[in-house]
């Protein structure tokens, strides 16, 4: 009750949900692709700048993993873990 006093817009997000999970999932797609893209593009020849975009390279790429985990346990606690109590009762 708090927390929904709190936050409405929370109300929204969860009466919209297939709405928001369907965006999050295109733009994590449209993420992919781009670091796939940028994965053969080549960094600077300077040596510190080469470095430092190896080093945002692989930022970018944990990043983008811990958004993807996150999608998955938020889409499985939104459909999934609803299925398995109710199946279960």
């Amino acid at each position: 009750m708090g927390l929904v006093s709190a936050v409405p817009q929370l109300i929204w997000l969860s009466e919209h949900k297939l709405l928001v999970f369907g965006i999050a999932g295109a733009m994590l797609i449209l993420s992919w692709f781009v670091l796939r893209r940028a994965a053969h593009l080549p960094c600077p020849t300077e040596p510190l700048a080469a470095k430092a975009c190896a080093r945002l390279r692989r930022v970018s790429s944990a990043l983008f993993w811990l958004a993807a985990a996150a999608y998955v346990i938020g889409a499985s606690f939104v459909w999934i873990l609803p299925l398995v109590m109710s199946n279960s009762e």
